[in-house]
């Protein structure tokens, strides 16, 4: 009896070739983009769930960043049985390696504490997870990274040399990290010679906040309570204005969906927000799919009555016959299913372009994808062909026959309700991919405080002012350069290395961002003071007395009156300084968030960023011939210049990525939903044939005809729209609270969106429309 109702289903689609067609592309469509944000959703929600103690390790975050000073961890550990365990991270980019004459400039390497192979499930290769990175000057390199540096010899043993004066040696090789985690390094070198590389009592500090803190719980363990003790412990090392920073532990598997809010973190994280869009997405495009079908397969239906009526006449049972459409059901979508798996495989290396992942089509051959793959396909093909199984079957047998010239289904307002369902999913897209592209717009255009056009700078050992002096002055004589400039920090990177200040007559010292800079720092980046002045080699006691805060810091700390001339105690360097100037608040980090206070102080030490000036004539040859000046000044340095807008527009990247796709499955979605709407208004058209013959007899105009057919096609487009805006509004509402700044949400993004859905629906129908009112009346009437 299966096989019988199989065939017949086979036959059916073959029969009916317009609708079975219809059916199965914008089916095979739709499944493929599901099945494309499966294999994204899933990849997001598998970061770092490889790690066997996964649900026990948490790491340590402050309220906008996740990075904590040297000293926090084993006061931590030392004072809360909770905590079982601890491991701390120093992440370090432009990092020069010697390895057998070669030298390497590595922006993946971490100094770590030998706990990390202890808490953390990284596969070994050579060596020992328990005792590697336990002896000063050891390292332990990725499979990847070893084979650079010593190709296919054992790299146990082996030595290589960090900066020019520290040698490492390696005791250990591990895979390299998956890519679904939230970390990614090369290098791992040991910390239990830092006070050594970075200065006695060091690993204990507190000034600088640059770790990453890891930590092994035990197994029970109230988090509210542990997060109150950590706030309560660190108080006094760590405070805003008096006011204690507030601290909270996240577990390892949370932590690439959420925390996109915090500033720098170690790399780019996703977000939960649009794991749950493209899943929203993905269920909005199968119900457009899922919605064509039904429609399709219903008006199909309406033309096999004498088929249905003849099979009740000789006993069909009201099962047999669901069964059938059912049966017929299933077969669309398994065809469809295995369409769709060629377009994924078609488009999977352009849509790992768009989303910026490296998704692999095998995974989908794992068995458990396969099985909810197949459930998923077998369940939706039932609960599709569920409808007009069972309603075109439970009809009598000479109720059926009688209908066989009118079609029993011509009046399922149910058909006309999923046309208007899906065009309720086509309004709230279109409006979403609009607010997308004016938000990704107002970021690129926003004036962020500084000229970041024709901008390049570099990170590398320049040596002391008087050195730094010699490469400026070699810069300036190229006439594509116009000025040249250092800082701790440029405006594209995080604010996190902060200190103590206290103002003149306060007795709460107040913790803020430092930017160490100098004389040309302002000028290079266009910026201008507000009040006061900038700092300027005419007044050569900038370097030690002077310091410049931005708009925010005097509100931050304080300032009554004018703050030209107050003194301000610093604590990085230890100085006593007078307030010169005064900026307006700049973007130093993302737009996601608000400006943050800074001050200014003049510290070649800590001043690593080379910033270059250019003239914007021929920005590529000029940035070369830049690095070549400077490779020919630091022979021994690996220098490598970046433009800082393109920088800047990387903070972004997730956010491209996102609204490209998001136009992309708005367009998909049209598509989609004007594939039923053409079937289903060739179904209706072809039902009221004998009807618009008549009326043309009787004098009616092709206008006329047009405004009769098209009224009720436009009629569930209002409806349609009144139900998609506050849906659209809620949700961009709700997505733009991410940002700090962020476009208005205007109102004629929604009625734009309408506009396109209807002029869609009149030009689909109206083409129809116009066939049907000027056909030949006789030949309508003659119509059956």
């Amino acid at each position: 009896m299966i096989k019988n109702y199989f065939k017949i289903a086979f036959a059916n689609l073959i029969k009916s070739r317009v609708y079975s067609s219809i059916s199965i592309s914008s089916l095979s469509i739709g499944l493929a983009i599901v099945i494309l944000l499966f294999l994204y959703v899933s990849h997001e929600l598998s970061y770092d769930r490889y790690h066997e103690k996964a649900d026990d390790i948490y790491r340590l975050c402050q309220e906008v960043h996740p990075y904590q000073a040297p000293g926090a961890a084993k006061l931590l550990a030392d004072n809360l049985p909770e905590i079982k365990n601890y491991a701390r991270i120093l992440p370090r980019d432009n990092i020069l390696v010697q390895s057998d004459n070669q030298r390497y400039k590595e922006d993946l390497v971490a100094w770590v504490d030998a706990e990390l192979f202890e808490i953390f499930s990284f596969e070994f290769i050579n060596g020992n997870s328990k005792t590697s990175l336990q002896q000063p000057g050891t390292a332990v390199l990725t499979e990847t990274t070893a084979h650079k540096y010593f190709g296919d010899e054992l790299a146990i043993g082996k030595r290589f040399r960090v900066g020019n004066e520290y040698d490492y040696t390696v005791v250990g090789v591990i895979k390299d990290i998956p890519q679904n985690s939230h970390f990614t390094f090369d290098l791992f070198l040991t910390l239990a010679d830092g006070d050594k590389m970075f200065g006695e009592g060091w690993m204990d500090s507190w000034g600088w906040n640059n770790f990453l803190v890891y930590f092994e719980m035990q197994n029970q363990f109230s988090k509210p309570d542990l997060e109150a003790k950590i706030s309560e412990l660190l108080k006094d090392y760590n405070n805003a204005d008096g006011i204690p920073e507030q601290y909270t532990v996240q577990n390892l598997k949370d932590i690439h969906l959420y925390s996109s809010h915090f500033l720098g973190d170690i790399q780019p994280q996703n977000s939960i927000t649009y794991v749950l869009i493209f899943s929203a997405i993905a269920l909005l495009i199968l119900l457009i799919a899922s919605f064509n079908y039904v429609n399709l397969l219903t008006a199909n239906a309406t033309t096999r009555v004498t088929e249905i009526g003849v099979r009740k006449t000789f006993g069909a049972s009201r099962k047999q016959l669901a069964m059938q459409f059912i049966s017929e059901s299933i077969v669309v979508f398994f065809i469809s299913f295995l369409i769709s798996l060629v377009l994924v495989w078609l488009s999977l290396p352009i849509f790992n372009d768009l989303s910026g992942k490296a998704l692999t089509f095998s995974f989908l051959f794992s068995p458990s994808v396969i099985l909810i793959l197949l459930a998923m396909m077998l369940i939706i093909g039932i609960l599709a062909g569920w409808y007009p199984a069972f309603v075109l079957s439970s009809y009598s047998p000479v109720k059926v026959i009688k209908s066989a010239n009118s079609g029993i289904g011509s009046k399922f307002q149910i058909k006309k309700i999923l046309v208007g369902a899906q065009f309720t999913i086509v309004i709230v897209l279109i409006a979403s991919a609009t607010v997308m592209i004016r938000q990704i717009s107002f970021l690129q255009d926003k004036d962020l405080g500084f000229d970041k056009e024709a901008v390049v700078h570099s990170i590398f050992n320049y040596g002391d002012e008087a050195k730094y002096n010699t490469l400026k002055q070699a810069l300036l004589k190229e006439s594509y350069v116009s000025n040249v400039s250092v800082a701790s920090r440029i405006p594209s990177g995080s604010l996190n290395n902060q200190s103590y200040i206290l103002p003149e007559g306060q007795e709460e010292q107040i913790l803020i961002p430092y930017v160490h800079v100098n004389f040309d720092y302002f000028r290079t980046l266009g910026i201008e003071p507000i009040q006061g002045r900038l700092f300027s080699d005419q007044f050569k006691t900038d370097v030690k007395e002077s310091i410049i805060l931005n708009k925010a810091a005097v509100t931050l700390l304080g300032l009554e009156g004018d703050p030209i001339g107050q003194t301000l105690k610093c604590n990085w360097p230890k100085s006593h300084r007078k307030i010169i100037g005064v900026i307006d608040d700049i973007n130093f980090e993302s737009l996601y968030n608000k400006v943050k206070p800074a001050v200014f102080v003049i510290h070649y030490p800590l001043a690593y960023h080379i910033i270059v000036k250019v003239k914007p004539s021929n920005l590529i040859s000029a940035k070369n011939s830049i690095t070549e000046v400077c490779q020919s000044i630091y022979p021994d340095e690996i220098i490598e210049f970046s433009f800082l807008d393109a920088e800047l527009e990387q903070r972004y990247q997730k956010d491209y990525n996102t609204f490209h796709l998001m136009g992309y499955f708005a367009a998909i979605a049209i598509f989609l939903a004007s594939m039923g709407l053409l079937g289903m208004a060739s179904f209706i058209m072809a039902s009221r044939t004998k009807e618009i013959g008549i009326r043309i007899v009787n004098g009616a105009t092709v206008s006329e005809i047009m405004r009769m057919l098209n009224i009720s096609f436009v009629k569930w487009m209002g409806i349609s729209f009144v139900i998609a805006t506050p849906i659209a509004y809620y949700g961009m509402n709700k997505w733009l609270e991410s940002f700090a700044y962020k476009a208005e949400l205007s109102w004629w993004i929604f009625a734009l969106a309408g506009l396109i859905s209807l002029i869609i629906v009149l030009l689909t129908v109206s083409g129809l429309s116009y066939r049907a009112a000027t056909r030949n009346p006789v030949e309508a009437l003659r119509y059956e």
